[in-house]
């Protein structure tokens, strides 16, 4: 299958979507109960990238956050289904479509079936309604998509996307004589895109206006935090002081070239793409963060110690620093965020506290009838195991304002 006829495949499914945080305002849902049970959790945490199932696998701070996510996305859906969005014919068809792809793939990957030939599908379109079922699939494809819209499909990507569309829709036949419908993995499956379609859908129709930041609440955000502030984390190897190193009676430590050997270990493994959250709990020596994964939360200028504070706002937010040295030790450094007393960046951080309080209402709504395990047993996955990509974002958001800790041990200043 070429390019050009997969980029009309997904537009037609309409499963790529990019879900990130959700924010809505409407009344709640009257829809059947949804419960996962720590079963279902399992199912749903396997089919995540293997970074991801590394990390649920060993942390029940991860698995929390996990479960919190997905009863986000289906508490927004759930808002979506009660203002009508899944009765609409064309996301009807959406929805079905999704469906019978996720059928028909479970069924092709179980079964190890070989593709269907030209004759049966052709036979296939020869059933009564067929045939506009694949117009009409065209047409829906042009109207997600504008870059198709009004385009002429050439004969030979036509009678491709033909082939193809008959593909799913025999196989999804073949599947549910199979029970493969009927199989809780594939149901969560379903569940699972199908909530992420209404949500993405709500959002970007009806809900981005509610989080607009307006001018008096930028001004508002600006008078409030005028400085330049960072969100990071940080992993510190301990040093030995001079004392310490002369005493025979001082606690067990590092001297400064055991330090930085073992911080440079580390640095190798962040970089590797171990966890850095997760590196931070088992060697950071910082005990006002380490069990927060290195967390320092936000701080601005003149907070920190000068080595830490210049190599801190010298990074964007998702790089990691070399080794820097301080007076306690030797730190890696993560920035997670950046904001200060520009507009724009006011702006966009009252938004995120606008969406953070939407989320909160929505699911303190839908909680009644929306229960999610966060109590659930995860697989590490096997060495060099391709995985799916993710439906749903699974990194915590950092926890605004929080204080930097100080301490012996941390980078922050004495006062």
């Amino acid at each position: 299958m070429n390019s050009i006829t997969k980029a009309w495949i997904a537009a037609g499914v309409g499963i790529l979507f990019s879900l990130g945080i959700i924010f809505w305002q409407v009344r709640a849902s009257q829809a059947a109960a949804i419960n996962l049970s720590a079963d279902d959790m399992s199912l749903i945490a396997a089919d995540q990238a293997p970074q991801i199932r590394m990390r649920l696998s060993s942390d029940d701070t991860a698995r929390r956050e996990f479960a919190k996510n997905v009863r986000e996305l289906f508490a927004v859906a759930e808002e979506a289904r009660a203002k009508g969005f899944a009765n609409r014919p064309e996301v009807k068809r959406q929805l079905d479509l999704m469906r019978a792809f996720i059928i028909s793939q479970n069924y092709s990957t179980t079964q190890n079936v070989a593709p269907f030939s030209e004759a049966e599908v052709d036979n296939f379109f020869k059933e009564p309604g067929q045939e506009d079922r694949l117009k009409q699939f065209i047409v829906d494809a042009q109207a997600r998509n504008p870059t198709m819209k009004g385009q002429e499909i050439p004969p030979d990507q036509m009678k491709e996307i033909r082939q193809q569309f008959g593909q799913v829709l025999l196989a999804e036949r073949k599947a549910m004589a199979a029970g493969v419908d009927k199989q809780r993995k594939t149901q969560l499956q379903i569940m699972l895109q199908q909530a992420r379609l209404l949500a993405s859908m709500y959002e970007e129709e009806s809900l981005a206006k509610s989080v607009k930041a307006s001018q008096p609440e930028i001004d508002e955000y600006m008078k409030a935090h005028p400085e330049e502030q960072v969100h990071a984390r940080h992993i510190l190897i301990s040093v030995k002081s001079a004392d310490e190193v002369k005493s025979p009676d001082a606690a067990e430590g590092l001297d400064k070239p055991q330090a930085r050997a073992k911080a440079e270990e580390v640095l190798k493994r962040v970089k590797a793409g171990e966890n850095f959250e997760a590196l931070a709990k088992e060697y950071s020596t910082d005990p006002g963060s380490k069990e927060s994964g290195g967390d320092l939360g936000w701080f601005g200028k003149g907070r920190m110690v000068p080595e830490f504070e210049k190599a801190a706002f010298a990074l964007q937010p998702g790089q990691i620093s070399d080794i820097v040295e301080s007076p306690f030790g030797f730190h890696i450094i993560k920035v997670e965020e950046r904001r200060n007393g520009d507009p724009q960046s006011a702006g966009q951080q009252v938004e995120q506290e606008k969406e953070k309080k939407l989320i909160e209402e929505i699911v303190k709504r839908q909680s009644g009838h929306i229960t999610v395990a966060d109590n659930f047993a995860v697989q590490p996955p096997p060495q060099q195991q391709a995985q799916p990509g993710l439906p749903f974002a699974t990194e915590p958001p950092p926890a605004a304002g929080t204080p930097a800790p100080k301490g012996k041990s941390s980078p922050a200043k004495k006062h």
